[in-house]
């Protein structure tokens, strides 16, 4: 079932609820009315019988059934009954094939005790009322049949369930009338979705005031494409540049076996071919390793083996393992402050992941210094440790700030550098697999500071 005709049921399921109470309350209420105002007038009736008996001279028994006789349009089915002290009848009328009221002991004790009692016999309203004249108590009970009251209690209750089903058709049309006016916006938007390709992703869903919740879905989702286009764009970046990258070693390897295949050669320069096509299959094995790096760190941490790093004990390893990437490289490290609780030395995290980035960065860092040198530090807060990467190198433009993280992008500053430009994305992604991230300070012509920014092991699962 469509959502709109979901609303117009519901809307219409509540109302009628609401329209079934009301109806009800008021056909019981008047009911109740009924027979309060039926209930006075026998009780009056009544009152008068027996004034006429007792207080009027000239009336007697006879007299008195005669005149209730030809009162038979103001009570339907009446009957009237007067008892003495004694409990003994002394006058009793009752309309032509009416049968009055049977009247025990019983009864004539609560209208003794209550003044008046009032209950129902074989669908007659019946009223006993105690009544004094001077020293004499009497009781008279008068019965009749409201037939005026059932009757336009009849009416009443055709009035209310016609009421009623109009009141529901009206509620349901109402309720289809306005869902599909809050259901429009939806069919919109879904509308505007489905024109969104891969080939489109640049469409977005318009934004209308007012900023209800129809207006927070729109901008979510638009903000969602956004994300995806970027993604598309990165992604379209990354496959354009790894090909080139690719086929760059291929074709430099296929041009000069070819050329060396034209023509017979010496073993030197077989030789010199041989090393040069080494050379390149070199760089080709060390770009397809840093693809499959970058492949790797591109999901979250799920499925990897985590345990708790020591990070001080990891930076001890750089200064070894970056002479051996290059004999001038030189890391200083600088531990000036260590936190009184060593717990705050580790993180949640793979080593080798962890090692791999941070090296990333600190072997950019000696390969763009002068001399070679990279300051590392450690510096702690409650939550986070920071790893302060610094260098005296040619700094970074504003403009290259933006883009360093990109696959394969290479700054100015690095054009007469040897490398692929997948070292700082690869050590980004695996900081924030880690729940990480890095800042970057630079002053172009002073030098750079990375900022690795870590949570420490005990805060990792609360992030």
């Amino acid at each position: 079932m469509k959502i709109k005709y979901r609303i117009a049921v519901l809307f219409t399921l509540v109302v009628s609820f609401i329209l079934l109470l009301l109806c009800a309350s008021i056909f019981y209420f008047s009911n109740l009315n009924r027979a309060f105002s039926f209930r006075e007038r026998i009780k009056n009736r009544a009152i008068t019988t027996v004034s006429l008996l007792f207080k009027v001279s000239g009336i007697n028994p006879n007299l008195l059934r005669r005149i209730d006789e030809i009162t038979q349009i103001s009570l339907d089915q009446k009957s009237f009954q007067i008892f003495n002290s004694a409990g003994n009848i002394i006058y009793s009328y009752a309309d032509e094939n009416v049968t009055p009221v049977p009247i025990n002991a019983n009864i004539l004790l609560k209208a003794k005790e209550k003044g008046t009692y009032f209950f129902n016999y074989e669908g007659r309203d019946v009223v006993a009322v105690n009544y004094t004249d001077g020293d004499n108590s009497y009781i008279v009970v008068g019965a009749a049949f409201d037939k005026d009251g059932f009757q336009k209690l009849d009416e009443l209750k055709l009035i209310l369930l016609f009421s009623f089903i109009i009141g529901v058709l009206i509620t349901f049309l109402s309720g289809l009338f306005f869902s599909e006016r809050i259901v429009h916006p939806i069919q919109k938007i879904t509308k505007e979705v489905k024109e969104i390709s891969s080939q489109n992703l640049s469409r977005r869903i318009e934004l209308k005031e007012p900023k209800d919740e129809l207006y927070q879905l729109s901008y979510t989702f638009n903000d969602l494409m956004n994300r995806l286009q970027e993604s598309f764009e990165i992604q379209r970046r990354f496959i354009a540049n790894a090909s080139h990258e690719l086929s760059t070693p291929l074709t430099a390897i296929s041009s000069q076996l070819e050329i060396t295949m034209q023509n017979e050669r010496t073993a030197d320069e077989y030789k010199a071919v041989i090393s040069s096509v080494y050379d390149d299959v070199k760089n080709l094995n060390q770009l397809t390793r840093s693809l499959l790096e970058i492949a790797k760190a591109s999901g979250t941490s799920d499925g990897i083996e985590l345990s708790l790093v020591r990070i001080d004990e990891l930076l001890m390893r750089l200064p070894v393992e970056l002479r051996k990437t290059n004999a001038a490289y030189n890391v200083q490290l600088h531990f000036d402050t260590f936190p009184e609780n060593e717990d705050k030395l580790l993180v949640f995290g793979n080593n080798d992941l962890l090692f791999s980035a941070i090296k990333n960065i600190v072997t950019n860092a000696c390969k763009y210094s002068p001399d070679h040198t990279a300051n590392v530090s450690l510096s702690f807060s409650d939550y986070e440790l920071y790893i302060i990467v610094k260098d005296n190198g040619p700094g970074i433009s504003q403009k290259d700030l933006d883009l360093i993280f990109q696959p394969f992008y290479r700054g100015e500053e690095a054009e007469n550098k040897h490398g692929f430009g997948l070292g700082l994305p690869l050590a980004l992604r695996i900081i924030k697999m880690h729940k990480g991230n890095i800042t970057i300070k630079s002053t172009v012509g002073q030098g750079s500071q990375f900022t690795i920014v870590l949570p420490i092991g005990r805060s990792f699962h609360l992030i």
